[in-house]
């Protein structure tokens, strides 16, 4: 509690000057947000309250009464149930995405098979080689990129004194 009290004065005048420059931006999201529920609790709350009321009597009764035998037997069986569903519903999912992956492999092989039948053997290898050289030319200028970015970062690291945050004055660490 000292802490909070010694560090009270600092964080409300952090709180109270940090976002006066944006307060024409969260303003009128502050007012959003605060017509959304007015319109909730004014609609939406007085239906789904008998839903809620039951809800948390039914949980409340469920956390404060001892578990019996039964209970806990179902709740074993369901959680079995429930994993033996999922491992299903999994093995559904990888079956599928295998027979597409399956499907799209056999449709490139058909594809490359008619480009080459239709620009014939040696127009094609010459169409590879092109590809094959534009690749490679990609790669040496992301190479000679990645070289000159690095030398600049290294040198700005260098230019910094000690102590002192890029970026902008009030939350720099982030």
């Amino acid at each position: 509690m000292d802490l909070l009290q010694e560090n009270f004065p600092q964080l409300f005048y952090l709180y109270s000057t940090f976002y006066t420059p944006y307060a024409t931006y969260i303003h009128p999201l502050r007012r959003a947000l605060l017509l959304t529920q007015s319109y909730f609790y004014r609609y939406a709350f007085p239906a789904l309250y008998p839903f809620y009321a039951l809800t948390l009597r039914l949980l409340g009764s469920v956390f404060t009464e001892q578990p019996s035998l039964a209970s806990l037997t179902l709740l074993a069986v369901l959680l079995l149930v429930s994993l033996k569903l999922v491992d299903v519903l999994r093995r559904a999912i990888i079956s599928w995405i295998a027979f597409a992956i399956r499907m799209i492999m056999y449709a490139s092989i058909v594809l490359v098979g008619v480009w080459v039948y239709q620009r014939g053997l040696e127009q094609s290898l010459e169409d590879l080689g092109w590809a094959i050289g534009l690749l490679a030319g990609l790669g040496e200028q992301g190479e000679k990129m990645g070289r000159a970015r690095a030398a600049r970062r290294a040198r700005e690291a260098r230019s910094i004194p000690e102590g002192h945050y890029r970026g902008r004055r009030r939350g720099a660490g982030w």
